[in-house]
């Protein structure tokens, strides 16, 4: 059972890289095309990127050694933060704030580099840089992604069923919903149970019955599921491992999960010594260095916050003073489950009655700005999970328990999807944990930009009535794809 399944496994892989391996290299490729234009546009502008130095051969050697160094600069970005837009799935804040990020550090090392060869840039010729280099990256993005959808919808969709019911299984039928250039129908989950198997449905379970392998087999065979995905383990036994066998010999592949993964946990390889697979699951740790940066610039953008939202701080708590308590202090779990008193301005932001003002201030989290000294002190950070209660967080999972081992944050990268406090911690640990594993500072950088993009956009909507959950329409606009419908597999007899 278990070569078969390996050799599926690994034979699908290779044609899914050579397909995202061609993406890839295509959108950077446009990506360095766009770039070369820009510079020759600047030169249209008569702002070439360097000023006139020297003759005219050292004039056409230091622009020609930018573009180079330039070119370099953003390969390196590309392939170290995978800025193709399409890997993590379509979602236009988490694209255009990464790709202007990318931008700003491909400007500063263009700086780094004259300083050192000891000439100036135009200053001109680097704000032309600054706005056009973005606008066309995004726009290759976006256009790739249309292309991609497009041929998904062409071509022929490969029938999936996913075995399992656990987080695994969940989150991996999340993922092939966000990338529809990968032609994967999702219907349904199909796990053991007692002697049998059941069959459920998506997104949740709905009055689901149960067969033996040979009924399930029949089932998929009628469903025409082409693959099968094996995300938990299977109890040992003739009845799984022929069920197993059956889809095999049936022409279905088999490609599963490994027993011991956990999602943002931890990180797989795959070797081989001799044809012998070898499967290694990582821890997945902060870089060496993350929290001493993330730390100098959490004082840097705090303290730069603080200082301009000064005047708003102070209006806010004249609005409030005839509460007798404008700011409140509540008790919070930090890093390691240490507690503190995370500071807010006294609005009961889940409140029907909120009106004016306060209903304002609680739409656009300005109830939250107090944070800023929370962040100051040490005891927060800009970007990380939100901060919860200890009565919360005594009902953690070990999975979730992740989220305490950094800093708690002011924003996060939950909070840019449209999850906010009265979500469940198992809603937002999925994103939180994802933070945590990406955590740098051109991440933290990225989901600062996502939070003024989320602030902007409920600004628009503030005359629009709040709901608990927040309107299905609002959350397609910050959070992509909707989950997937629900679709069910059914046993007779």
């Amino acid at each position: 059972m278990g070569e078969g399944t390996l050799q599926a496994h690994r034979g699908t892989g290779k044609g899914r890289l050579g397909m995202t391996n061609k993406l890839h290299y295509s959108i950077l490729t446009l990506d360095l095309l766009w770039l070369t234009a820009v510079s020759l546009l600047t030169h249209l502008f008569r702002v070439p990127l360097v000023g006139t130095h020297g003759n005219a051969a050292g004039f056409l050697y230091l622009n020609a050694a930018s573009v180079g160094v330039a070119i370099v600069t953003w390969t390196v970005l590309y392939s170290a933060k995978s800025l193709d837009g399409v890997t993590q799935g379509w979602h236009f804040p988490s694209v255009f704030s990464q790709v202007l990020v990318a931008s700003m550090y491909l400007i500063g090392c263009l700086l780094i580099f004259g300083f050192f060869m000891k000439f100036d840039y135009s200053p001109f010729a680097l704000l032309l840089l600054g706005l056009l280099l973005p606008v066309g990256l995004v726009t290759i993005r976006f256009t790739a992604w249309k292309i991609l959808k497009s041929r998904a919808r062409m071509s022929r969709t490969r029938r999936v069923v996913i075995l399992g019911n656990g987080r695994a299984a969940r989150e991996l039928a999340d993922k092939i919903q966000k990338h529809p250039e990968m032609a994967i129908q999702v219907i349904g989950f199909l796990y053991p149970h007692q002697a049998g198997f059941v069959a459920d449905s998506i997104p949740s379970p709905a009055a689901p019955s149960s067969s033996h392998s040979l009924g399930a087999l029949a089932l998929l065979q009628e469903k025409k599921v082409q693959e099968l995905i094996l995300t938990e383990t299977v109890p040992k036994g003739l009845e799984t491992e022929k069920f197993i066998a059956s889809c095999h010999s049936a022409g279905m592949r088999v490609h599963f999960v490994p027993k011991w993964y956990e999602p943002y946990l931890s990180r797989v390889r795959l070797t081989e010594i001799d044809d012998v697979p070898l499967i290694s699951i990582e821890p997945r740790r902060l870089p060496l260095g993350v929290p001493a940066i993330k730390r100098a610039l959490d004082i840097i953008i705090a303290g730069i916050l603080f200082f301009m939202t000064t005047p708003i701080l102070c209006f806010i708590y004249v609005i409030l003073r005839p509460k007798r308590l404008a700011i409140v202090k509540e008790r919070r779990c930090g890093q390691d489950g240490v507690l503190f008193w995370m500071y807010r301005f006294n609005v009961d932001r889940w409140s029907s009655d909120l009106v004016g003002s306060e209903k304002f201030l609680a739409q656009l989290s300005l109830t939250e700005l107090p944070q800023l000294w929370n962040v100051l002190r040490g005891d927060m950070a800009v970007v990380g999970p939100r901060p919860e209660s200890p009565e919360r967080v005594k009902h953690y999972s070990a999975w979730q328990k992740q989220r305490l081992t950094v800093k708690q944050g002011l924003t996060g990268l939950a909070q840019v999807y449209g999850l906010r406090e009265h979500h469940s911690s198992e809603e937002k640990a999925r994103f939180d944990l994802q933070y945590i594993y990406h955590c740098s500072l051109f991440y933290d950088l990225s989901i600062i930009l996502q939070t003024a993009w989320t602030l902007i956009y409920r600004l628009f909507e503030r005359n629009q009535e709040r709901e608990a959950g927040g309107s299905e329409a609002r959350r397609e606009g910050r959070e992509g794809p909707q989950p997937l419908r629900d679709q069910t597999l059914s046993f007779e007899g």
